[in-house]
């Protein structure tokens, strides 16, 4: 072993021995990773001690590259700083700084080095405090040559041992993190999906996203990819998930600036993605429309985003996805320039009034009279009486007429299949929305298409 030493520099705190090693470059090995040269610092401000400290240990043995010195506490400090030595072996009478005082900041500066302590005083209250400040081993002087071995022996293969530990665990954290939104994607696509089944996943989502306050009520956006620019469409044609993952991370971005809401793949649906708001609610529009600029900065287009109204979360979830998705149905009649559409409610305060709101918002469910009764908290029989009373119509022939007119605005204003049509106005059944339409109007929906297309100036197409 061959020892080289540098000359002392303007730096009078520092002298560095640097070993030249059999190899080219020295590398220490631990489960799965080669690592540099470690490094090691003596700190004693007697310089007899240093150096017979550097003659007994076999440094390259351990694979350490680098040996320092520090002759106080502040140099000490200053060395571990710059050169965040993975070995230290300090004597606990240095000069500036006591030694137990050195542990302490030690463990707080580097908490993965190992302190070897050097006292020439055998007080076993001395050596207590040492180990419960951090210290690695204990050698009293004069230091013998086989104590210092073995104790920087032992003080390396705990540092190696830790340092696999600290690798496995960061490896888990970057494999955790990669998953997690996909976790997130799972759970809140079943929240909205099966709100009943709340009590499985509320405390996870409050405990992750407990920077949003209590999140007792949200507002849904729904952004979807149905209808998107055909630039998008060739860039993304082999590469969809990709795609969703770029769309949500910038959804995201934005979302996170203003800790307002979060934006994830929606399970149930092969082209959305949902954002649900629970802070400031009545900021949705804006920040849609700030994240659909936004993409179109990056993508070099602009996606359709419906919003429906607030809501109570989590109770009401289901309900706040459905009016963000009655919200996009407005493009098909009137589409808007920035491709934002904001659900309208007609405000009446009578209770019938607010279930043909509700059937206004949600025609294009699955509604019953039963559905309504629970939601409402009125018997079917009342509802039914009432609702006749109030509007002069049957509740069933009032929702028959608003899908039948909401077909006949997408049979005039799109290139949508008929069976799309149906399932989007409440009739996935296409036989049965076929058998409703002529019902109500007389004609077939193709048939309908088509006068449209032979009929003249505003007068109304016959079938």
């Amino acid at each position: 072993m061959i020892l080289q030493k540098l000359a002392d520099t303007t730096f009078n705190y520092r002298r560095a021995v640097t070993f030249q090693s059999r190899k080219p470059a020295a590398l220490i090995q631990t489960a799965g990773e080669r690592r540099p040269g470690m490094k090691a610092l003596i700190v004693d401000g007697e310089r007899h001690a240093r150096e017979a400290v550097i003659r007994f240990v076999e440094w390259e043995r351990h694979g350490i590259g680098e040996v320092f010195e520090a002759t106080d506490g502040g140099a000490a400090r200053r060395m571990i700083r710059e050169h965040r030595p993975e070995l230290i072996l300090a004597d606990m009478t240095i000069p500036g700084m006591d030694g137990i005082d050195l542990l302490r900041w030690i463990k707080e500066e580097l908490p993965s080095a190992k302190t070897i302590l050097m006292s020439g005083y055998p007080d076993f209250r001395l050596v207590r405090r040492a180990m419960r400040a951090g210290g690695t081993d204990y050698l009293l002087k004069p230091i013998q040559e086989t104590d210092i071995r073995n104790a920087v022996h032992r003080a390396v293969q705990l540092w190696k041992r830790e340092a696999d530990w600290r690798g496995q665990q960061g490896s888990l954290h970057i494999e955790i993190n990669r998953l997690k939104p996909i976790c997130w994607e799972k759970m809140f696509s079943q929240l909205i999906r099966h709100p009943e089944d709340h009590h499985r996943h509320l405390p996870d989502i409050r405990r992750e996203f407990a920077a949003f306050g209590a999140m007792t009520a949200c507002r849904c956006s729904v952004l979807s990819l149905e209808q998107i620019d055909a630039s998008v469409r060739r860039e993304f044609d082999k590469h969809h998930d990709l795609l969703f993952f770029a769309l949500a991370n910038v959804c995201n971005e934005i979302l996170r600036r203003s800790r307002s809401g979060f934006a994830f793949r929606y399970w149930s649906s092969e082209n959305e993605i949902v954002i649900l708001h629970w802070q400031a609610p009545e900021q949705a529009e804006k920040i849609i429309r700030k994240i659909n600029q936004c993409l179109h900065r990056t993508l070099g287009a602009r996606f359709d985003f419906g919003i429906g109204t607030t809501k109570k979360f989590h109770h009401e979830v289901r309900h706040a996805y459905l009016e963000a998705k009655a919200a996009l149905h407005q493009r098909y009649a009137k589409p808007a320039q920035d491709r934002v559409y904001v659900l309208e409610i007609v405000q009446d305060r009578s209770a019938m009034a607010d279930i043909r709101n509700y059937i206004r918002t949600h025609y294009f469910t699955e509604l019953s009279l039963q559905q309504l009764a629970n939601r409402f908290h009125f018997s079917r029989e009342y509802i039914s009486r009432r609702f006749k009373q109030d509007f002069g119509v049957n509740l069933s022939d009032y929702l028959g007429d608003i899908r039948i007119d909401k077909a006949k605005q997408y049979l005039a204003h799109s290139s949508l299949k008929v069976s799309q049509i149906g399932e989007m106005v409440g009739y996935p059944d296409m036989k049965y929305f076929s058998k409703v339409f002529k019902n109500k109007t007389g004609c077939s929906p193709l048939s309908y298409r088509s006068a449209l297309s032979r009929k003249e100036g505003n007068e109304m197409p016959h079938c």
